[in-house]
C-alpha cells in the first residue's frame, strides 16, 4: 500500500517544525524558570508559559536593576507571553512577585 502526501502538507510540517525550533518555550513551574539559560540566534523568539497556579512576572534586568526591555504579567496556569531577540548579548530577567527566581536569554 503507498501513501500519497501533497507536497505542500510535507512543506507546512518542515516549516512549522523550523519554526518552533527557533522559538523556545521557558516553562514557569514550582517558582523557576526552567531551562535556563537559554540561548538562542538573534531574532528567535522565546516564550515564557506559566504552569503554576499563581501570577508571575518576566521582567527584565536584576531586581535592583531593571532594563526596562519587557515586563510580562502572566496571571495564573496557562498563560504565556513572549518576545522577539533581535540583538546579540545576555538578558537576565526575574520574577518581580518572587524576587529569587531568576533567569537568562543568551543570543547569539
Amino acid at each position: 500500500m503507498r501513501y500519497v502526501v501533497p507536497l505542500a502538507a510535507v512543506a507546512v510540517w518542515l516549516f512549522a517544525d523550523l519554526a518552533t525550533a527557533d522559538a523556545p518555550t521557558v516553562a514557569i513551574q514550582l517558582f523557576q524558570f526552567a531551562p535556563s539559560p537559554v540561548a538562542v540566534e538573534a531574532g528567535a523568539r522565546v516564550t515564557w508559559t506559566n504552569r503554576d497556579d499563581i501570577e508571575h512576572t518576566v521582567t527584565a534586568g536584576e531586581p535592583d536593576r531593571r532594563t526596562g526591555r519587557f515586563d510580562l504579567r502572566l496571571p495564573g496556569p496557562g498563560a504565556s507571553e513572549s518576545v522577539t531577540f533581535t540583538e546579540r548579548g545576555v538578558y537576565p530577567y526575574f520574577c518581580d512577585r518572587h524576587r529569587s527566581m531568576r533567569g537568562e536569554i543568551r543570543v547569539n
